[in-house]
């Protein structure tokens, strides 16, 4: 697939009702964040907060009721039943954690599939002010600013952002950290969408996450492409279904790829 045609899902009124509908979810999940959260845990003891499940059940019933013929997946409340050409992918609270301790680097993120290819992105940092959106062969822009991505060339001049230590060790990887500092100009945590916008906004050259879902990958994998970079999983699949992801400034991509290779550290500690 090359440029998405936005016809295809009711031209650019719908991407704004979109949009306008993020931003509202924004405006709750704010509200939610200023005033303190609930706090569950799922069964794999992973966070969970009312906001992420309020934004979710918004976002979800506002995107059955446009596009009813659309498939959804959710972090919170799952899949949809069915296959559709379409199907619109939502992180509520990409970040809990850092909603949870108040942190404003949090986000919404909400994707778009089309026969399995992402398309749409859309990204609101809501804490920050900060709007991203992307169609597939139509740019990507932050508060209507056209993004680009840095032109640093090697690995050794290059600022890599990561989720921290413990999702490396999590994963076995813990040695790909350490050769990533050793290699890198600087490598330091920097997660979630806030990472990946300083990719989209050439501030820094990759995020490499040896841990990630569909619905963390989907929008920034619109966002990324149109910006003129590039993501695939740690084996150089064009996926957001590996399991890991490096994204970066495209003119990196080959030599970290060489040095996150699955194989490399899957047996090491």
């Amino acid at each position: 697939m090359k440029a998405f045609d936005l016809d295809r899902i009711g031209g650019r009124r719908a991407l704004s009702a979109l949009v306008d509908e993020v931003c509202r979810a924004g405006e709750e999940a704010l509200s939610l964040f200023r005033a303190g959260v609930l706090i569950e845990k799922k069964p794999d003891r992973s966070p969970v907060t009312n906001a992420d499940q309020r934004v979710e059940a918004r976002l979800r019933g506002f995107l059955a009721r446009t596009f009813p013929d659309h498939g959804f997946l959710g972090e919170e409340s799952g899949e949809s039943e069915g296959k559709a050409a379409f199907r619109w992918i939502v992180d509520p609270i990409d970040g809990t954690r850092a909603f949870m301790r108040g942190l404003p680097s949090w986000s919404l993120l909400v994707g778009l599939e089309a026969e399995g290819v992402p398309v749409v992105g859309v990204s609101l940092l809501p804490a920050l002010g900060a709007l991203f959106v992307g169609v597939r062969g139509d740019g990507a822009t932050r508060d209507g600013r056209p993004l680009r991505v840095s032109s640093i060339e090697r690995l050794e001049d290059a600022m890599i952002m990561h989720g921290g230590l413990e999702q490396f060790t999590e994963q076995g990887r813990s040695q790909m950290l350490i050769e990533l500092g050793r290699r890198a100009y600087s490598a330091r945590g920097f997660a979630d969408m806030m990472g990946h916008a300083a990719v989209l906004e050439g501030k820094a050259d990759a995020v490499v996450d040896p841990r990630v879902k569909p619905w963390d990958l989907c929008a920034v994998a619109v966002l990324l492409r149109e910006a003129g970079g590039r993501l695939t999983d740690f084996n150089g699949n064009e996926t957001i279904y590996g399991g890991d992801a490096l994204a970066t400034n495209g003119r990196i991509h080959d030599e970290l790829l060489a040095l996150v290779s699955s194989d490399r550290w899957s047996k090491m500690p």
